[in-house]
């Protein structure tokens, strides 16, 4: 294993178990979101916690797993599978992500979730 696989791992089992976030850790302070198809959040940790935080509507069961990895140099591309409670409902999407790391950090992701994952 690599430890920018790892590290997408660790965040997932985070969000999965409701732990604290561990935005300095995992993301660079320039960390940018990339995501089509919604409003811009902010540069640097800031972002990095909002777009976290958005998971934070999701209730147990909450499993957020990795199907496929692929790593190529300073970049991972992930399919993400998540599946939860939402509003009291069975929730479930796809998410396809690239991630690109700078000295064992996160500095962008574009995400493509299949359907919006939280409103």
């Amino acid at each position: 294993m690599s430890k920018q696989k790892d590290l997408l791992r660790e965040i997932a089992a985070a969000i999965a178990a409701g732990s604290a976030y561990r935005i300095g850790d995992w993301f660079t302070e320039g960390f940018r979101l990339h995501e089509p198809a919604r409003a811009a959040l902010p540069v640097g940790h800031a972002g990095a916690a909002q777009m976290l935080e958005r998971a934070r509507a999701l209730r147990p069961p909450i499993n957020f797993e990795a199907l496929d990895m692929v790593e190529e140099g300073d970049r991972v591309a992930v399919r993400w599978q998540v599946t939860a409670l939402y509003d009291g409902k069975p929730f479930e999407e796809s998410i396809m992500a690239i991630y690109r790391f700078e000295e064992g950090r996160i500095a962008e992701d574009w995400g493509i979730p299949i359907r919006a994952l939280w409103p």
